[in-house]
């Protein structure tokens, strides 16, 4: 199939409640310490430059005692132009979390944390546009279960048969953009898990972070997306903007009701429906240029398979599969994952028909007190942590390290059997300007871990030739 002139379009997001896409990976430890209410990711490296004691900075960094060092990074760590950005911390339990962690030096409490995607150069958070343009794969194919005759037994064979072979899938001609969120609208929550039960209680699911959110801070948070296409055709069907708007309202609109009235009635959970009552009137008010969309992590089985051949696969217990649809993730235990609200500023904007919707959208009392999102002030040393005075030495003006450099610098610190760290590093390789320098640092990795556990993390084309 050949690709098609392709038309541009504006889109504007709406995130209505907390968003995540992770990098698959948490935070390194090391990179990152909490303090005020804030999460400070740092650059480690310059810190380690600056830092007077170099003696002791040395002894501790070459021991294997990982609680001790990520102790002592925190409580000495003093450096406020080593910080690369601050992220707000929204939930108590992480803050007592890392305090106690900290204080007791205990190895067994990890302090978990999943980052969102960030640009390395500028530690502006990002929505992937790959992860938008899934979710409406996700409510265009929906439309073709019938027409391309998918059954239940095609759980791994659907895109075949709704868009053909990858070579010729006609999903080529929509492109999305990356949306970014700059450096200052995310914030760490805890997801748990909301039994359908319930008399049970929230099963803690570890610290996110998420995009900041209508339903979470109680205002508008829009970004702009890019939305380029060309009209296909599919299984006899154009498939065009208002085709796609179409596809999205069907499918996302009609799963929003659903879970809420089959896990979030009102006599239930009350704390939930104060929390999302604003995203509740934003649903119900949609209009004809305006659609539901789920993004991201937590989405639920029901957002990310198709309609009438649903049969998802759970694990066993006494030689029985699991029912599967019986929880949802919250964040902070109040707000679903993953709901945004596209808007198409070229399509013609009306009032939809007016629809009984399931879920209350009229407040009966005050909403549940929303997150106020501040940026974490900066204080060193650690309150809790050891009695450390900085020398207070004239500023000497320093040579600028160039992004090989640091990576370089920061390689030499880990120790080679530490693979979520090298994993860390790995990742940065992205974003470097030349394969010269990509090469370079692939060749230093290499070096550092040997080339058995090197084959591992072979992946990008600059790393195949080593």
């Amino acid at each position: 199939m050949q690709n098609q002139q392709l038309n541009h379009y504006r889109v504007n997001l709406h995130i209505l409640s907390p968003i995540h896409v992770g990098t698959g990976q948490d935070l390194d430890p090391f990179s990152y310490v909490i303090r005020n209410k804030g999460l400070f990711i740092i650059d480690l490296v310059k810190w380690i430059e600056s830092f007077p004691e170099k003696d002791k900075l040395e002894s501790m960094m070459n021991s294997d005692n990982f609680a001790n060092i990520r102790s002592f990074i925190a409580e000495r760590f003093d450096l406020e132009n080593a910080v690369l950005c601050s992220i707000p911390v929204d939930n108590p339990n992480l803050l007592k979390t890392y305090k106690k962690a900290i204080k007791e030096k205990d190895p067994r409490n990890q302090v978990l944390i999943s980052p969102v995607m960030r640009n390395e150069v500028t530690m502006a958070a990002y929505i992937p546009g790959s992860s938008v343009k899934g979710a409406m794969r996700t409510a265009i194919a929906n439309r073709f279960v019938e027409p391309a005759r998918v059954t239940s037994q095609d759980r791994y064979d659907y895109n075949f048969k709704i868009f053909g072979k990858i070579n010729e899938d006609p999903m080529r001609n929509l492109k999305i953009s990356d949306v970014s969120l700059g450096k200052s609208n995310t914030a760490i929550v805890e997801a748990k898990e909301y039994p359908l039960n319930p008399d049970k209680p929230l099963t803690p699911k570890g610290h996110m972070e998420v995009a900041l959110s209508l339903s979470h801070v109680g205002k508008p948070f829009v970004f702009p997306l890019k939305l380029s296409m060309a009209p296909f055709r599919l299984h006899g069907a154009k498939v065009d903007p208002n085709f796609l708007l179409d596809s999205l309202y069907r499918f996302y609109a009609t799963k929003y009701e659903e879970e809420n009235l089959k896990f979030f009635q009102p006599q239930d959970s009350h704390e939930v429906q104060k929390g999302i009552i604003s995203m509740n009137k934003v649903v119900a008010n949609l209009r004809t240029n305006e659609t539901l969309i789920r993004i991201g992590h937590f989405s639920h089985v029901e957002c990310i398979t198709l309609d009438k051949v649903r049969s998802p696969k759970t694990r066993k217990a006494r030689g029985q599969f699991l029912p599967w649809g019986t929880t949802r993730t919250l964040a902070n235990g109040i707000y679903p994952f993953g709901w945004a609200k596209l808007e198409f500023l070229d399509l013609v904007s009306n009032p939809r028909p007016k629809k009984d919707w399931s879920f209350p959208v009229v407040d009966e009392e005050k909403d549940t007190a929303k997150f106020v999102p501040e940026t974490p002030g900066f204080n060193a040393p650690y309150e809790t942590g050891a009695d450390v005075e900085r020398k207070k030495d004239k500023p000497v003006a320093k040579k600028s390290v160039s992004p090989l450099e640091k990576l370089i610098r920061e390689l030499d610190i880990v120790k080679p059997n530490d693979m979520g760290r090298i994993g860390t590093i790995i990742q940065k390789i992205d974003a470097l300007e030349t394969d010269a320098e990509k090469t370079s640092i692939a060749e230093a990795i290499r070096n550092k871990i040997g080339p058995k556990a090197f084959k591992k993390h072979k992946r990008k084309e600059y790393l195949l030739e080593l």
